[in-house]
C-alpha cells in the first residue's frame, strides 16, 4: 500500500488530467458503471462524522473517503483506494487538498458542459483554498479572458488575485463589491458565508441574462451561497448529485420551500454524456455542488496513477489479500 501525504497529493496532481479524468468519470456514471451509496452522516462532539464509499467501474477502483470535525475545529479528511479487481488496498492518502482540487476540478467539467464556447470574463466570489482550486478547474476547462474576484477582506482578495495571475497566467483583478463579480458572463461561487449567519454570498437581482453560476459551497442545510431569487431565475439546475444536494443543500431546500426548484435539476454525468442546450441564449444556468465518492476515488486514482510513475510515498505492508480457507 502507498501512503501519501498532503504535501505529496499537491506535488503528484494536474488540474488539467484531473478535470478530464471526472470528464470520463462523469460518463461512466451516465451509462450505469458507478456505484454511489448515499453517504453516511452521523453527529459527533463537536462535529461531525461522514462516509463516503464508492466503486467507479471505468477506472477499476473503489473505496471510500471519511473525514471528520475535529476538536480543534478543523476537518481531517483520509480516503482509501482499492483495486476493484484484486481487492488489494492500493493507497491511503490524506485528502485535505484532494477534496478541494476534486471539487474545482467537477465544477471545470460543469463549466466546459454549461459555459459558452468563447473566451470569456469569469466572476470569482471567494478568495480561500477552494476559490483557488475552483479557479484553476474552470481555466483548465475553458479559455477565460479576464477573472475579477471580490471577498470581504479587500487585503486578501488582492493578495489572492496577484497569486493567480502569476499561476494561471491571465488578468485576475480585485473588485470592491460582489454584485461587480456578479455581473460576469460566468459567476464562481466559491465561500459560504458561515451556519446560521443569514448572509448571502450572490443574490439573483445581481445577475445578467444568460449567466452561468458555478457555486460549490452550502453542503449542510444550515450553510447558504445562494439565495432564493438565483434559482428562481434559472431554467437549469445542474447538480453532481441531486438528490443528495435536495436535502443536504441549504440553497436548494430554500428553493425548493420557496416553491422555485421545480423539475429544474438535472445530473451532471447525464449532460456529461448528452452535452447541454440552452432554449434561450438568455437563460441561467446554475451548477451547485454537494461532492461524492467518484471524485475522490478519481482523483485518487489520478494521484496514485502520478505517484507510481514518480516514485512518491511511502510503500507499506498494511493489508493483504487472503484467499478463501480451503482454496
Amino acid at each position: 500500500m502507498l501512503l501519501l501525504t498532503d504535501d505529496q497529493v499537491r506535488a503528484c496532481l494536474r488540474m488539467d488530467r484531473l478535470v478530464d479524468a471526472l470528464r470520463d468519470g462523469y460518463q461512466v456514471e451516465a451509462r450505469g458503471g458507478v456505484q454511489l451509496p448515499d453517504r453516511i452522516n452521523l453527529s459527533a462532539q463537536p462535529g461531525f462524522f461522514r462516509l463516503m464509499p464508492g466503486i467507479v467501474g471505468g477506472a477499476g477502483v473503489m473505496g471510500f473517503k471519511v473525514f471528520n470535525e475535529v476538536a480543534a475545529g478543523g476537518v481531517q479528511y483520509l480516503i482509501g483506494l482499492y483495486d476493484e479487481a484484486s481487492g488489494e488496498l492500493l493507497a491511503q492518502l490524506d485528502g485535505a487538498y484532494l477534496t478541494a482540487a476534486r471539487t474545482g476540478a467537477a465544477t471545470g467539467v460543469a463549466a466546459g458542459i454549461l459555459a459558452p464556447g468563447r473566451p470569456i470574463d469569469v466572476g470569482l466570489i471567494g478568495s480561500g483554498l477552494e476559490a483557488e482550486t475552483n479557479l484553476e478547474g474552470v481555466c483548465a476547462a475553458i479559455e477565460v479572458a479576464k477573472v475579477s474576484v471580490f471577498s470581504p477582506n479587500a487585503e486578501r482578495r488582492t493578495r489572492f488575485a496577484q497569486r493567480m495571475a502569476e499561476r494561471l497566467g491571465i488578468d485576475v483583478v480585485p473588485v470592491d463589491a460582489a454584485e461587480e463579480a456578479a455581473s460576469a458572463p460566468v459567476v464562481v461561487v466559491a465561500t459560504n458565508t458561515g451556519i446560521g449567519t443569514g448572509r448571502i454570498a450572490l443574490r439573483g437581482q445581481w445577475l445578467n441574462p444568460g449567466a452561468t453560476v458555478l457555486s460549490i459551497g452550502s453542503t449542510m442545510p444550515a450553510l447558504r451561497e445562494l439565495d432564493v431569487d438565483v434559482i428562481a431565475r434559472a431554467s437549469l439546475v445542474v447538480s453532481d448529485a441531486p438528490e443528495q444536494a435536495r436535502g443536504e443543500s441549504g440553497d436548494l431546500i430554500a428553493a425548493a420551500e420557496a416553491g422555485v426548484l421545480g423539475d429544474k435539476m438535472r445530473p451532471l454525468a447525464q449532460l456529461a454524456a448528452e452535452g447541454a442546450h440552452r432554449e434561450n441564449p438568455t437563460d441561467i444556468a446554475v451548477y451547485k455542488s454537494v461532492g461524492t465518492a467518484l471524485q475522490d476515488l478519481v482523483a485518487a486514482h489520478v494521484v496514485y496513477t502520478s505517484a507510481q510513475a514518480t516514485g512518491i510515498g511511502t510503500t507499506i505492508d498494511l493489508l493483504r489479500v487472503k484467499k478463501p480457507a480451503g482454496s
